[in-house]
C-alpha cells in the first residue's frame, strides 16, 4: 500500500524523499540529476523538465512579457517587483497545471514547468558585457532589494498556503559573472576578486536571494573565480550557501558549466574527475547536457 512510502501524504517531505531514495537504484538517481529528467515508471515518478527561462515572463507565447531587467530596475519599486514576481509565478503554475491536466509534464519544453531560471541578478560592472539589459542595476543594494521581492512574490504567491511553493525561483549566475566574450569568453574567464570586493559587491545580491528570499535553487556560473570554476568550488557552494547561510536548496549548473570544469577550465584531467569535483563541491543538477553526470557511476566506482 501507500503507507510508509513516497506517496504517504501523512509523512514529512524529508521522510517521503528518503523513502523514494531507498527504492531508486543508483542509476535511476543519477538520471534525475539533469534538466530533462526521465520518468521512473516502476516508482510512479513522472518525467519533468527543470529548465524554464522565465526571467521576465514565462517562456511561452501566451504568457505576459514584462519589461527586461534594466527597465524593471529603473522603477526603483519593490512593490511592483513583488507584483511582477507574483504574476510570473502564477502564470508558471497555471501553465504547468494546465499541461499536467492534459497529460503533458513539459518534458523537453522550455517554459512549461514551475522551476524558473529567474531572476538574473548579476551586476553590471562592464558595459562590454552585452547582457546588461537582463539585470536590474550596477548597485548591490538596489539589485538585492529587487531580487528579494521578485523571489518572494514568485514563490509565495498570495501567501494563503506557505507550505507549498507557487513556483521555484533560481538565483543566477553565482558568482562574479559579468563577462560574455570580451576580453575573454565566459567559458574560460577567471574573475580575479579579492575578499572585500567579493563580500561588498558581489555577494550581497545573492545573500538577498538565498538567505533572505530563500530561493529554491542557485545556478553556478560559467566562469572561475581566482582560478577555481564556480561549479567545482566547495567554499562557494557547500561552504557559503549551506554551511554559512544555512540554505536548504539545490544547485544547478549553467548549461554544461559542470562539464566545463574539465572541458574549458581544464581544472580536472578528465570528465570523471569533473563529475566528482562538482558533486563534492555541492552540485545537485547538471544544466544543459548530461556530460558530467554520466561519469558519476565511474567516479563512485
Amino acid at each position: 500500500g501507500l503507507k510508509g512510502g513516497f506517496f504517504d501524504w501523512t509523512l514529512s517531505l524529508d521522510e517521503r524523499v528518503e523513502a523514494l531514495a531507498k527504492q531508486a537504484t543508483l542509476a535511476e538517481q543519477i538520471d534525475q540529476l539533469q534538466n530533462n529528467v526521465p520518468a521512473i515508471v516502476r516508482l510512479g515518478i513522472s518525467s519533468y523538465n527543470w529548465l524554464n527561462d522565465d526571467e521576465h515572463g514565462v517562456h511561452q507565447h501566451h504568457a505576459t512579457s514584462f519589461p527586461n531587467g534594466c527597465a524593471l530596475g529603473a522603477m526603483w519599486d519593490k512593490k511592483v517587483m513583488y507584483e511582477v514576481g507574483q504574476a510570473v509565478g502564477q502564470e508558471a503554475r497555471i501553465t504547468y497545471n494546465n499541461n499536467v491536466d492534459r497529460g503533458n509534464r513539459g518534458k523537453g519544453q522550455n517554459g512549461a514547468g514551475i522551476t524558473m531560471y529567474a531572476p538574473n541578478m548579476n551586476l553590471v560592472r562592464d558595459p562590454r558585457w552585452g547582457r546588461a539589459q537582463e539585470v536590474y542595476s550596477e548597485d548591490p543594494t538596489l539589485s538585492g532589494y529587487l531580487t528579494y521581492y521578485f523571489v518572494h512574490g514568485s514563490q509565495v504567491g498570495n501567501e494563503s498556503d506557505p507550505k507549498y511553493m507557487q513556483a521555484a525561483a533560481c538565483c543566477k549566475h553565482y558568482a562574479a559573472y559579468d563577462v560574455e566574450s570580451n576580453p575573454i569568453d565566459r567559458f574560460h574567464f577567471s574573475a580575479t576578486v579579492d575578499s572585500r570586493n567579493m563580500w561588498e559587491t558581489y555577494m550581497p545580491v545573492f545573500r538577498s536571494c538565498v538567505q533572505s528570499g530563500q530561493a529554491a535553487h542557485v545556478m553556478c556560473s560559467y566562469n572561475a573565480i581566482n582560478g577555481v570554476p564556480t561549479c567545482g568550488d566547495p567554499k562557494l557552494l557547500n561552504g557559503i550557501l549551506r554551511d554559512q547561510w544555512k540554505w536548504p536548496g539545490f544547485v544547478v549548473s549553467d548549461y554544461d558549466a559542470w562539464a566545463n570544469i574539465y572541458r574549458s577550465h581544464a581544472y580536472c584531467p578528465n570528465m570523471t574527475c569533473a563529475a566528482a569535483t562538482g558533486l563534492n563541491a555541492g552540485m545537485d543538477q547538471e544544466g544543459g547536457s548530461d556530460l558530467a553526470i554520466t561519469q558519476l557511476q565511474a567516479a563512485i566506482d
